[in-house]
Parts: structure tokens; C-alpha cells; sequence
């Protein structure tokens, strides 16, 4: 993603920020939604306790609130480039750590167990589709368990400009030809969503 979309995007989420406040709607969810694709996030994700997670496109750390109550505690990172959300993150959750970061600053040996993306390649701005893929590559690297991904899905039936889908069964393939054949797809808890699972090997555990 070039820096003109990544200053689009910036923008764009810190005047969400100034309209809603702290609410998900901030980042375009709401509230039952998120909390669904949270949870079948954490369902599809290797046990998490004890374990050193990152949450990559963070936000404002709604996440590592439901990691905490529903999966016990972990070494939680939250990346994010939009320093506005940051700033409230760390004002919410000061046990964490939140870094303004993205995927192409990444530091040399840097390494987690479980990666999540939740939602961060949703906004339809130029050079997103190979920043996502370029992205999963990246931090699958770095990942020594899993990467969890959700996305909105290419068979959403009604679809908004403003927004990006992608076809499920493409990101798989290009998954188990590029990085992993041990992967878990889940469609069946909100229309028009997915959620993608790249294990490092086997499976779950």
C-alpha cells in the first residue's frame, strides 16, 4: 500500500474516531458483530494463554479486552499506523503494549506465537490487495504458531463501494500454494465475512 492510501486511511479512521468515540462503530463494526468475529477468531486460534500474541491493525485495543476476559492472560502487542487510536489504546488497556507499526517496519527477530488481523484490509484504497497478501507473508514469517485473518467476503451480497472483498476460496489457494497447506476456513457466522486460520503446522492444538 503506498503512503498516499496509508495517509487516506489515516485520516479517515482518526474522523471516524472524532464522530463515534470509543465505540466500535470508531472502526466501522458494530458492536454484536465484532464481538462474533471475535470470538470465532479466538475459537479458530491455538490456546492463547500464556502465549506472546499480536494484534496487527489494533485499533483501539477492543481485542486485547475480549482476549483478556474470554482467553486468559497473554504477552499482548497491538500494531497500528493510525497514532489517534494508539494514543486511546494505551490510555485504556496500560498493561499492554500499543506501537504505532506496520508490517513493512518489521525488526529483525522480532516473533510471535499467534498473529491476528482482524478487518484491516476492509477499506477499498489502491495497492490493498497485494498490501494484504504482502502482509500475510510477512507475518507469517514471523509467526511461530498461527495467523488468524478475517476479511468481508467476495459472496457478500450486498455490496458497499467504499469497501473491499475478498474471494475466500482465492486467498486459500494462494495460502496453500505460498505459505501453508494446514489452513482452517469458517463462513458460518456472519454473511458476507470469513475467517482464515494459517497454521505454522498440523493444525489447532
Amino acid at each position: 500500500m503506498d503512503a498516499l492510501s496509508k495517509e487516506y486511511l489515516i485520516s479517515f479512521y482518526s474522523k471516524q474516531l472524532m464522530l463515534h468515540g470509543d465505540r466500535p462503530e470508531a472502526l466501522r463494526w458494530d458492536p454484536v458483530g465484532q464481538k462474533i468475529r471475535y470470538r470465532v477468531m479466538l475459537e479458530m486460534a491455538p490456546s492463547l494463554a500464556g502465549k506472546r500474541v499480536l494484534d496487527y491493525g489494533c485499533g483501539k485495543g477492543d481485542l486485547y479486552a475480549y482476549i483478556m476476559e474470554h482467553a486468559g492472560s497473554v504477552d499482548y502487542t497491538g500494531w497500528d499506523i493510525n497514532p489517534d487510536l494508539i494514543a486511546l489504546a494505551r490510555a485504556k488497556h496500560p498493561g499492554a503494549s500499543f506501537e504505532v507499526a506496520d508490517a513493512d517496519e518489521l525488526h529483525p527477530g522480532e516473533s510471535f506465537d499467534v498473529i491476528f488481523i482482524c478487518g484491516v484490509f476492509n477499506n477499498r484504497v489502491q495497492g490493498v490487495h497485494e498490501s494484504m497478501l504482502n502482509t500475510l507473508e510477512s507475518l507469517f514469517e514471523i509467526a511461530r504458531e498461527a495467523v488468524v485473518f478475517n476479511a468481508l467476503s467476495s459472496h457478500a451480497r450486498d455490496k458497499a463501494v467504499e469497501l473491499n472483498y475478498t474471494s475466500p476460496e482465492e486467498l486459500a489457494f494462494y495460502v496453500s500454494e505460498r505459505l501453508t497447506p494446514h489452513y482452517d476456513l469458517r463462513q458460518d457466522y456472519v454473511p458476507g465475512d470469513f475467517t482464515l486460520c494459517l497454521h505454522k503446522q498440523g493444525g489447532r492444538a
